[in-house]
């Protein structure tokens, strides 16, 4: 009878634990994680650069006072504002090829290889950045000056929880250096205006006149301008300039106000 209460005592409490791949008590395992880890601010990234900073830029083509000469097609006077976005992506690397030793196996770690930031704990009042170790799940811990942390620890959700095992680098001067990829990228025109010469027909000097304040940053609204084949000044978008020769190829021209 005793043996038979402490067969069925041990085939409960081992069913409190788990049945087949089923957790019964899931809620025991996340007081464990919470109590036992260190909770994590991931970088939400999702492995998209950041975006710095933005600034506009402005670009035109004409100086007072200076003759210009201009192919049929191509701009006359243009000012155009666009949108410029610096972006930065940060990644760390070894300063040398070297590894994590352990009793069991270690954690490879090369030069040539740059490594994603995961996002940082606080251990003990030390804050420390992860990145990916060798087996999914698993994060290696980098100090401020990029040390190591003498543990690696496994992702469960929003915690990190440490293992036993300790790490040490191999050579002694291993360490992680900070690597920042950074880029530009240039929108297409948002303000401003450019006009293209379209040559000489019927005793006329054509333009194409592109405003881009009517663009809805998708592009511009054009519309075709012309003016007598004559001397003179010529004024379009408030700016003045004095026609020196035009033909059917091309035109010299002279801006004199702006």
């Amino acid at each position: 009878m005793k043996k038979l209460c402490l067969l069925v005592s041990l085939a409960l409490l081992t069913g409190c634990f788990r049945a087949g791949d089923y957790n019964i008590l899931p809620q025991r395992n996340d007081i464990f994680t919470m109590w036992n880890g260190h909770k994590i601010t991931f970088y939400e990234t999702d492995g998209k650069p950041t975006l710095l900073r933005t600034e506009r830029v402005e670009e035109r083509n004409f100086k007072p006072n200076v003759a210009q000469t201009v192919y049929t097609g191509y701009s006359v006077l243009n000012s155009k504002v666009y949108q410029k976005n610096y972006y930065a992506q940060e990644y760390m690397k070894p300063n040398k090829n070297g590894a994590l030793n352990s009793a069991s196996l270690p954690i490879v770690l090369k030069a040539d290889k740059k490594y994603k930031l995961i996002g940082e704990v606080t251990i003990d009042g030390q804050v420390y950045r992860m990145i990916p170790g060798e087996m999914d799940g698993y994060a290696v811990l980098i100090d401020e000056n990029g040390g190591f942390y003498n543990k690696i620890g496994q992702i469960d959700g929003d915690y990190l929880v440490l293992l036993d095992t300790e790490f040490f680098p191999y050579p002694a001067d291993l360490k992680m250096i900070d690597v920042k990829n950074t880029k530009a990228e240039q929108s297409e025109a948002i303000k401003g205006f450019d006009v293209k010469y379209d040559g000489v027909k019927l005793d006329r000097i054509w333009f194409t006149y592109l405003d881009y304040d009517q663009g809805f940053g998708d592009g511009g609204v054009f519309k075709n301008i012309s003016f007598p084949n004559k001397p003179g000044l010529i004024t379009i978008n408030n700016i003045g300039f004095r026609v020196l020769q035009a033909d059917n190829e091309k035109i010299t021209y002279m801006v004199l106000t702006e």
